[in-house]
């Protein structure tokens, strides 16, 4: 079945949706140019999502809470990385399901920034109002709450730094190049 592409707020040169991805608000949804979201994955866009230049979701990787997310360029969501862009309090004198009336909940929304030449790890969580730097590694499973700064390579339930990330000018190099000349992934 054809994608069609006047649902979407952008859908750049070569992005490919997979069939059996569910995008709930596609208007709200920015695939830049190459992009790629795999089957099963699940993205809610109540608000702008921005998927950049040759990043892809793997199956299972998810995308919700209802606040912004900027996803830049050449950035991979691993297999069941999640993404919340807001969540409720649950420790409050709230109700916490979304079957309640807004007015019954206390909801944290805030954006997610995810900064180009990154790493998600498979089954990594990012919570509401983190940014990651620029080319940072989550290692898979890691619990991110914090921001992170560029280039560290973060693991754990607590995101701790394990070190810096080598080869930087070769890679943000070769990003370079791509973008420069657009080229297409075969």
């Amino acid at each position: 079945m054809p994608i069609e592409r006047e649902k979407y707020l952008f859908f750049g040169q070569g992005v490919q949706v997979y069939p059996f991805a569910k995008i709930i608000y596609p208007n709200n949804l920015f695939l830049d140019d190459f992009s790629i979201v795999s089957d099963f994955c699940f993205i809610l866009a109540s608000k702008f999502i921005k998927i950049g230049k040759y990043s892809h979701l793997a199956p299972y990787s998810m995308i919700t809470g209802g606040g912004e997310v900027y996803i830049e360029n050449f950035v991979e969501i691993s297999y069941g990385a999640k993404i919340i862009s807001g969540t409720d309090d649950i420790f409050g004198e709230h109700l916490f399901t979304p079957s309640v009336p807004e007015n019954h909940r206390d909801v944290n929304r805030s954006s997610v920034q995810i900064g180009r030449l990154c790493f998600i790890g498979a089954n990594s969580i990012i919570y509401p109002g983190v940014t990651i730097g620029e080319g940072v590694i989550v290692n898979p499973g890691t619990i991110v709450k914090v921001n992170l700064n560029p280039w560290g390579i973060y693991d754990g339930p607590d995101a701790k730094l394990l070190g810096k990330r080598k080869f930087r000018s070769e890679i943000v190099e070769q990003s370079e190049e791509l973008l420069k000349n657009k080229l297409k992934v075969p």
